[in-house]
């Protein structure tokens, strides 16, 4: 069976585990709904998303069990199966291995300081109107519900309801998503265009933007996905875009919870964004691409460091 994938192209190879991952999903969304099943929900109650409030905690409780069901099989089980199938380290290096202290805090700096940049981008992205009027009001309406169920996910008042959604909102997405995206997708991406890894990263980062389905933020999600690509090959590991990933999902949910649902749609997401502030976007933009350098220098020393003296 190795064998056999191992020979196929790698576009088959990357179709049969995005197939895989469905499959994955499927079953293990089944498995998350069973419990609520048998307690009196049904089907329909799974249609019902956008009719849900704040006081239908335990209908809430279950779109989140079964959005993480949902992301370890979609994320994790295709990368899990790439890793055992192919296991091909010339063009998958991403793997969850150990990057050092020095490099997480200057690429969790980057980050942070990319916020204003962000932010600018997904104000200018918000303003664009698609020019035939029914799909607008499609990916309208689509962000509407979007941003209605995040809401409804972030809500709440207690500690344990915070590690909740920092375990469901923040951590599982960035694990599953960097798993699928920069430790499958970008190294088939790789291979398929004879390891321009620009490419390779862009067309990762186009996907994953893409995929989300919620394109009023589409330019702002494509530039992060180039930075985690950026930082998953300079570095050779899932470890640092799962660290950037998880502190940009992170911030919504500490915001909803320390400063209110609100703040959301106020200072913090605006930051960067407003009238009069482009200045805070470009300085944003200088201070990612110096850490986004030092990620690119550190790992040039290591590899040359590491690299034996020809004699």
């Amino acid at each position: 069976m190795r064998e056999d994938f191992r020979r196929a192209h790698p576009v088959i190879q990357l179709i049969i585990l995005i197939l895989l991952g469905f499959g994955a999903m499927f079953v293990l969304a089944v498995i998350a709904f069973i419990p609520f099943y048998l307690n009196g929900f049904d089907l329909e109650t799974l249609s019902s998303a956008k009719n849900l409030g704040p006081e239908n905690t335990v209908e809430i409780l279950m779109f989140k069990v079964m959005q993480m069901a949902q992301a370890i099989g979609l994320f994790i089980a295709p990368y899990v199966a790439y890793r055992y199938l192919v296991h091909d380290d010339t063009y998958s290096p991403f793997r969850l291995k150990h990057v050092g202290s020095v490099a997480a805090l200057v690429f969790a700096a980057a980050m942070f300081s990319a916020f204003p940049l962000i932010n600018f981008l997904a104000g200018w992205n918000a303003s664009l109107a698609f020019p035939i009027d029914s799909v607008n009001e499609w990916i309208q309406h689509t962000e509407k519900d979007a941003e209605g169920l995040i809401r409804l996910f972030l809500e709440t008042d207690s500690i344990l309801g915070l590690c909740f959604n920092l375990f469901i909102i923040a951590l599982i997405p960035a694990v599953g998503e960097e798993m699928l995206f920069r430790g499958t997708f970008q190294p088939f991406m790789l291979k398929t265009f004879k390891r321009n890894y620009h490419l390779a990263i862009w067309v990762t980062a186009f996907w994953f933007s893409f995929l989300h389905l919620q394109f009023l933020g589409f330019f702002p999600r494509l530039l992060l996905g180039a930075v985690l690509g950026y930082a998953a090959h300079w570095s050779g590991s899932l470890v640092l875009p799962m660290i950037g990933h998880f502190m940009n999902n992170a911030l919504a949910v500490l915001v909803a919870y320390f400063i209110g649902l609100d703040a959301l749609d106020s200072d913090v997401e605006t930051l960067g964004a407003d009238q009069g502030q482009l200045s805070l976007a470009i300085m944003s933009t200088i201070l990612l691409s110096m850490g986004m350098w030092l990620i690119y220098r550190r790992s040039s020393f290591n590899k040359a460091a590491n690299t034996p003296i020809e004699t």
